[in-house]
């Protein structure tokens, strides 16, 4: 896998995954300025173009969280190869959801000779991940740990950090945010459930321009912050990560 974030430990601002994410956020740019025009022009006769431009821009944005989210974790876990970090201060999470898999593989089935060819997997394929003594001799396959995060809603994007160990995401997110923090939370769980039922079919799921446009300031102070305090807490425990 490339190294995407390598280098030398420079105290950016912002990590890279979240430089990335604010880029991306130029394709939803380009579907409100082009809604806005529309509405400009004339909102009734073109109301399905808006709605079209718009839908499409929820969808968009709701992916590029999701993406962002992985990034940030994928960043993590690059730079704890690379830094060559010491695994006993590691919580014991990270190794299971490198492995979680063949976890699930096991729970699966009681057939003896299922669970040794399982075993035999699992030794050839993440034994050497195992281990709290020294650093991480390969790279942590981001794919298998990530596996299973989606629909990133609040409560799943805290669930995703605490497979790291950060068990006071939300702690630190309502005071990095202040008065903020829960009118961002719950633009972010709106954001998530108006893509769901985009994706159902619902034509009715859809918002104007300006609500858009709120929406994705909104979210990119979501994404601001999740950088900040999950940098901060890679920092405080393991290594720095921007």
């Amino acid at each position: 896998m490339a190294k995407r974030y390598g280098g030398p430990i420079l105290m950016a601002r912002h990590t890279e995954a979240y430089s990335s994410f604010v880029g991306r956020l130029n394709e939803i740019a380009l579907l409100i300025n082009l809604a806005r025009k529309k509405e400009r022009n004339d909102a009734v006769a073109h109301g399905k173009e808006i709605n079209a431009f718009c839908r499409g821009a929820v969808v968009l944005l709701s992916s590029h969280v999701e993406a962002y989210v992985k990034e940030l974790g994928e960043c993590a876990l690059e730079r704890f190869y690379e830094r060559k970090v010491d695994r006993s201060g590691m919580s014991s999470r990270i190794f299971f959801n490198i492995s979680k898999d063949f976890v699930a593989d096991l729970k699966d089935t009681a057939d003896p000779e299922k669970i040794a060819e399982k075993i035999f997997l699992f030794i050839e394929g993440d034994l050497k991940f195992w281990s709290k003594n020294g650093s991480f001799a390969l790279q942590i396959p981001t794919d298998k740990f990530n596996k299973g995060f989606s629909n990133p809603t609040f409560n799943k994007v805290k669930l995703y950090f605490s497979r790291f160990g950060y068990e006071d995401y939300r702690r630190d997110f309502y005071r990095d945010l202040g008065i903020k923090a829960r009118t961002t939370e719950n633009m972010l769980d709106s954001m998530v459930s108006l893509r769901n039922n985009i994706a159902h079919g619902d034509l009715g799921a859809t918002r104007t321009p300006g609500e858009v446009g709120e929406m994705i300031n909104i979210i990119k102070d979501f994404c601001r912050c999740t950088d900040n305090i999950f940098s901060t807490w890679c920092r405080l425990h393991h290594c720095p990560i921007r």
